[in-house]
């Protein structure tokens, strides 16, 4: 039954509308294409920023650790 309807929905499309329609599906796959591209991009930079950030908590930590292991090694 859908299958009857989509056959007589593309004979009644006059072949302008088929290539304005296909022009659109085109471009739809290009901007859906682009989009995937910019979430993978910014994805990337969030995660050097978030690798950054993480690394300078760990140095800093770090050398807080440190320095009181050295205070309590002194004490002791």
């Amino acid at each position: 039954m859908a299958q009857s309807a989509l056959l007589s929905t593309n004979a009644e499309l006059s072949a302008s509308d088929r290539e304005e329609a296909m022009a659109e599906v085109r471009q739809l796959i290009t901007d859906l294409r682009d989009a995937a591209q910019d979430g993978r991009q910014l994805a990337r930079r969030y995660a050097d920023v978030l690798q950054n950030v993480v690394d300078e908590y760990c140095i800093e930590f770090e050398k807080r650790a440190e320095a009181a292991l050295a205070r309590l090694e002194a004490a002791a």
